[in-house]
């Protein structure tokens, strides 16, 4: 069950990201622990953002732009987030690593998730 559920929020953080910036990432990996969820979405950058990030300056740039992005793609994650798990999201953390094209979020819920689906 809880691999089945971080398969479904792979597939749906990449199809969110797809339609929100137009390619989405290639990877993505998700874990339930306690009262979180991980989501690492890797290889993410498109062809132009990896030209870009050859630089410092363009590195800081295409972080604050999917910084941009984040805060408005922020309720469709939760949305998403809390339709598959059943949670509701307290908050969320995010961090972009530009010369990797990695994008990692931290969803934390409102009770133990990994916990109850041990208990299912």
């Amino acid at each position: 069950m809880k691999g089945s559920l971080e398969s479904k929020i792979n597939e749906e953080m990449i199809k969110l990201t797809k339609e929100a910036i137009g390619r989405g990432a290639e990877a993505a990996k998700t874990r339930i622990c306690d009262d979180m969820v991980i989501v690492r979405l890797s290889k993410s950058l498109s062809h132009e953002e990896m030209q870009i990030i050859s630089t410092q300056e363009g590195r800081k740039l295409i972080k604050q732009l999917r910084e941009v992005l984040d805060e408005i793609l922020k309720p469709k994650f939760e949305e998403m987030i809390s339709r598959l798990t059943g949670c509701n999201v307290v908050s969320i953390y995010k961090d972009v690593n530009p010369q990797k094209g990695e994008y990692i979020y931290l969803f934390v819920l409102d009770r133990n998730l990994e916990e109850e689906l041990r208990a299912r």
